[in-house]
């Protein structure tokens, strides 16, 4: 399994979780971190771990879509692991994973069920409203096929990947995954869960507390314009045009709200939302940056 697989992690000021992730992986398996910023201590102290750790420094926050590309495009194996630093997964797990996606070539990337820090099920896999895919595979209890699910820890073909033209890097953040399994699955192929097999995801823990509010903010921006984005992209503007009305009228009233009562951290978070949905349905680019 070593010499067909690479483990890749996108970093962005993930020091502590990073250096603890490294410790717990496999250590006959390469590992690229692909850091979004141009700290070269960060990247000595990182390949000072493992002989097999290698860190490339992107030189800017580039986003989570276009660094996964540059560490797929680098990798050498045919299988690639895309991981979050607060996703947790066992060697075991990996193994099987790796044994099932190996013995179905229509399996282009496979996951399996996730757990939160209180050791419960969190879901993180979904269907389409319309969707296929429940009618044509799902009969088993242990394999099914979703349309998509959350991208925090997932083992991949590197040539399918590839061949989708890997994540659309006009996304910084949110939605790059779900955009991803769509191309998949329209080219033909299988995105699969392994009810039986579990990871932890430590959700929202990947950068520095200090950070946090900074990125929640950074979250709320991406995660309206990427949707906007996603919508203009598979449906067209009349659907997403009236998702947007829609979606502004929600927001708006939740702003009033925070601001009469005094919420103001939750005022913040609805004002970048909005300022999401915005720049993304008047054609901006998804520029917005945490400030840190």
């Amino acid at each position: 399994m070593q010499k067909e697989l690479t483990i890749i992690i996108v970093t962005f000021n993930s020091d502590n979780h990073v250096l603890n992730l490294i410790k717990k992986l496999p250590k006959n398996i390469k590992i690229l971190i692909i850091e979004n910023s141009d700290r070269k201590k960060f990247k000595k102290k990182i390949e000072k771990i493992r002989k097999n750790v290698q860190c490339i420094l992107t030189g800017d926050n580039i986003g989570y879509g276009k660094a996964n590309n540059i560490g797929i495009k680098y990798a050498k194996t045919e299988f690639v692991l895309i991981q979050n630093p607060d996703a947790l997964v066992s060697s075991q797990v990996i193994k099987k994973l790796h044994k099932t996606i190996k013995e179905d070539k229509k399996i282009a990337a496979i996951s399996c069920q996730s757990k939160d820090d209180r050791n419960k099920i969190s879901k993180h896999y979904y269907f389409n409203k319309l969707s296929k895919v429940k009618e044509k595979y799902n009969n088993s209890k242990k394999l099914i096929d979703v349309d998509y699910f959350i991208g925090s820890m997932f083992l991949a073909r590197k040539k399918i990947l590839l061949k989708a033209n890997l994540f659309d890097e006009k996304y910084f953040l949110n939605f790059e995954e779900i955009d991803l399994f769509r191309k998949i699955s329209n080219l033909g192929y299988r995105i699969c869960i392994e009810k039986r097999l579990y990871f932890k995801h430590l959700k929202g823990s990947s950068a520095k507390s200090s950070m946090k509010f900074e990125m929640d903010k950074s979250s709320k921006w991406h995660y309206s314009w990427g949707q906007i984005y996603f919508y203009k992209k598979y449906y067209g503007m009349i659907f997403t045009l009236a998702f947007f009305i829609k979606e502004l009228t929600i927001n708006l009233t939740k702003i009033i709200y925070f601001l009469l009562f005094g919420k103001k951290k939750n005022f913040i978070l609805i004002y970048y939302s909005l300022l999401g949905l915005i720049n993304s349905i008047i054609g901006k680019k998804s520029y917005y940056r945490p400030r840190i």
